[in-house]
């Protein structure tokens, strides 16, 4: 596998080929000391011999249990259960649009949901149908109980009494979060649409005040709202700072959490959040990665991103001999980036897919992260 050319990463390199992806047998679980539930040679119920306060040896008998508690209640001298170090893992993914798009779907869910994301998130755009192709494709995600859809929302999309409705009908088919942005604008438009919202801040909004509207709905919770963050900074904006602010607004009006748009520096998204945190920014910020399996495709991204791509690795997919070649330079550049911002803090990954089973898979497998092994059953109480 070749050397990773082009992208500022100080651990760049191509990382050996993989084994084929399986999931991890399950072990024997053990407490984060390693030693049992009861502590450092205490008894796990209380009992033993203890000492008055003259001095004089006594014995204790065991501690009482409610009355309630069943007598094999699980986890009574059980060890305690191994926390999870994966990071946050996410997937974004694409309404089929075409036949062979439909026909690749079972591959794309199956292969995304043996990781078992935290989220999905669903894209809008006018070439899906807005949010009806997203509405259909919520469907077809919600029918695996291992898939959690996030539904895009644009500005753009429509003007705002259809929002509200769309909010309305996503939430009754099971949404419970949503990522809110403005969306492209329309050539040569400088902005939306008289009657739709103008900025996503007004839009996390308006998510905010249907989800008061029917609170019950929630079982006490709420719904999860996401928005955009630009570590190489938004084409529109004067300035990085203006990108903060805008951010910050976002964060007052009540998203969660945000996601990046493309970068290719590392040091982009280190610096996005640091300045984000000294403005008082302070939900998390998770990485965009974006597969780059060619020339078109780097090119492609970073135009819409406003970027320049890495000359270096421009010219290294320009001369890849062959598909395969491209694919596989790409790729390592991209674990590589993806390793460099996890070593950097980032508290996950959100994946953009391209509803591309076998790239999405290849490239976890160069991150080493397996499926998910399968959830272990509770015991009966």
């Amino acid at each position: 596998m070749p050397t990773v050319p082009g992208m500022d990463i100080s651990a760049a390199g191509a990382p050996a080929p993989h084994p084929a992806r399986t999931a991890p047998a399950p072990g024997p679980a053990a407490d984060r000391a390693g030693t049992p539930a009861g502590g450092s040679g205490t008894p796990a119920d209380g009992s033993g011999t203890g000492a008055d306060r003259s001095g004089t040896a006594v014995d204790r008998p065991a501690a009482a249990r409610s009355a309630s508690a069943p007598l094999d209640a699980a986890g009574v001298g059980d060890p305690l259960p191994e926390r999870a170090t994966r990071p946050a893992l996410s997937f974004e993914v694409i309404p089929p649009r075409t036949a062979a798009a439909h026909r690749a779907l079972p591959a794309l869910i199956e292969t995304i949901g043996g990781y078992r994301p935290d989220y999905v998130a669903i894209t809008s755009s006018p070439t899906s149908g807005w949010s009806q192709g997203t509405a259909d494709f919520v469907s077809a995600l919600a029918a695996d109980p291992r898939l959690r859809p996030l539904a895009h929302l644009t500005c753009t999309g429509a003007p705002r009494p259809l929002l509200e409705a769309w909010i309305d009908h996503f939430v009754a088919a099971g949404v419970r979060g949503f990522l809110a942005i403005r969306g492209d604008l329309p050539p040569g438009a400088r902005a939306p649409q008289p009657g739709h919202l103008r900025h996503a801040d007004e839009l996390v909004s308006l998510i905010r005040t249907a989800e008061a509207q029917q609170a019950a709905r929630f079982c006490a919770g709420r719904l999860a709202v996401g928005v955009a963050a630009y570590p190489g900074g938004h084409p529109e904006s004067p300035d990085r700072d203006f990108d903060i602010d805008v951010l910050l607004a976002k964060q007052r009006t009540g998203a969660d959490f945000a996601l990046t748009q493309l970068f290719f520096d590392p040091r982009d998204y280190a610096d996005l959040v640091r300045r984000a945190r000294l403005a008082g920014v302070t939900l998390p910020i998770i990485p965009g990665i974006f597969p780059l399996t060619s020339p078109r495709r780097l090119e492609r991204m970073g135009r819409l991103a406003g970027l320049r791509p890495p000359p270096q690795l421009a010219r290294a997919l320009a001369a890849a001999p062959t598909p395969a070649a491209q694919r596989d330079i790409g790729l390592a550049a991209t674990a590589a980036l993806a390793r460099a911002v996890l070593a950097a803090g980032a508290p996950g990954l959100h994946l953009y897919t391209f509803n591309d089973a076998e790239v999405t898979g290849e490239l976890l497998d160069r991150l080493d992260l397996a499926p998910a092994a399968p959830a272990a059953a509770l015991r009966p109480i």
